[in-house]
């Protein structure tokens, strides 16, 4: 099993939501986060660093998270729908995370591993 973390632009959300679910991946869970990538690092001297720690924290950019946990065998098909809704070639499109998870359990039935997933 795997957990994709998927950071996209708000204006993205709802069509990379749409193509999951027409691909039959129903279970997320959302929510609004702040960031920012690379793409506002300004290389700085020491003088400038002193202003640029109040400027770093003000420069956070709204953004959509996705979290899901599927099967291995989902996680290419799901990476390939996500970029295919969210790549245009341009910064800020976002990142996609996948992290290992060990179990999971379904508390209503106390199902474990991938059974728990669907």
């Amino acid at each position: 099993m795997k957990e994709i973390m998927i950071i996209v632009r708000p204006r993205r959300y709802f069509k990379t939501k749409e193509i999951l679910s027409e691909h039959r991946f129903y279970a997320m869970s959302t929510k609004e986060v702040l960031g920012r990538g690379k793409n506002t690092v300004k290389y700085m001297s020491a003088d400038e660093k002193a202003t640029y720690d109040a400027a770093y924290e003000n420069s956070l950019v709204a953004k959509k998270m996705i979290e899901m946990v599927v099967p291995d065998k989902d996680v290419d098909e799901v990476v390939r729908l996500v970029l295919q809704v969210n790549q245009s070639g341009n910064e800020g499109d976002g990142k996609i995370f996948v992290l290992p998870v060990n179990n999971s359990f379904r508390i209503h039935t106390g199902e474990s591993g991938d059974d728990a997933l669907i």
